[in-house]
């Protein structure tokens, strides 16, 4: 900590508990200075980029990472719905500094209403699971999807920042302005959202784990994610698929969904129902798309 310059013949002569006192309002009026010019560098940059004008804001902006963190508080600050993420990957982009980070969970504490939808692939590292739960019990609504298609956050609908390359979280990150583009997003989301799962340890028991595993299967999960995804060894899920398979009296996955819905086991999303992610041999049909699949 830096002391202000005081006379040491003051020093001496002076209460060692009235000089303690004195230099601690001198170094606490330091730092409402020092405050004060912070804010004042952070409206200048929110204004430099177009947040919080009211005219001339680009549909489409570059921001750098020394800049994110200022803008993503700005915008967690000024909007009232909720915000959507979509992660790809937890170790790059704009919303991975620490300071941000930290100011976004204490936000998602006192209530604000975030939904992230992670890819399976964070599930493969313990690291990442962990830092996944602090978030849920913060109070983050989540789920996970296989085959996250690119990485992108939604501020209310007032903004979208997301990588320029579609698919790339390492590139550099854009804010998207415009509204028609913003909804674009939001409609976006909200189908990854309907057929993305739960996070595995939200469960509250094992109860009805056939279930939840015929769901995944009729997702699009393949065995290796689901294994992850339920923390099975991959020769327990193809075990239990083949007994479903017994079950049900399928000789496909293909008959395993259409009979699961027959039987009730498998709730009817629309049409192409209870067609199960093909995982064998030989050619591979195309898979649906979350659009597709939700009709």
């Amino acid at each position: 900590m830096a002391l202000p310059d005081v006379p040491s013949s003051d020093l001496l002569d002076e209460d060692p508990r009235d000089t303690i006192s004195r230099l601690i309002g001198a170094e606490e009026e330091r730092l409402r200075i020092r405050q004060a010019d912070l804010a004042t560098a952070r409206n200048a940059l929110v204004r430099l980029h177009g947040l919080g004008a009211t005219h001339d804001i680009p549909a489409i902006a570059p921001i750098t990472v020394e800049v994110a963190p200022v803008l993503l508080r700005s915008l967690l600050d000024d909007i009232t719905g909720p915000v959507r993420n979509a992660v790809m990957r937890m170790d790059v982009g704009s919303g991975t500094v620490e300071d941000w980070m930290s100011y976004n969970l204490e936000a998602v504490r006192e209530g604000k209403e975030q939904r992230t939808i992670y890819d399976d692939s964070v599930l493969d590292s313990p690291v990442l699971s962990t830092e996944i739960a602090e978030w849920a019990a913060a109070g983050e609504l989540q789920r996970v999807f296989n085959g996250m298609p690119s990485e992108f956050a939604i501020y209310g609908d007032s903004a979208v920042v997301g990588p320029a390359v579609w698919g790339d979280p390492a590139s550099q990150y854009v804010v998207v302005r415009d509204r028609m583009l913003v909804h674009l997003f939001i409609d976006l989301f909200d189908r990854l959202w309907d057929a993305a799962s739960p996070i595995p340890w939200r469960r509250a028991n094992d109860e009805g784990e056939d279930a939840h595993l015929l769901d995944l299967l009729s997702r699009g999960f393949k065995d290796e994610a689901i294994a992850r995804y339920l923390g099975w060894s991959l020769r327990t899920v193809r075990r239990r698929v083949a007994r479903l398979m017994e079950e049900l009296g399928a000789k496909t996955r293909f008959q395993l969904g259409a009979e699961a819905v027959r039987a009730g086991r498998l709730e009817s999303k629309g049409a192409g129902t209870g067609t199960l992610a093909y995982q064998g041999s030989g050619p591979r049909p195309e898979r649906l798309g979350p659009a597709q699949r939700n009709g």
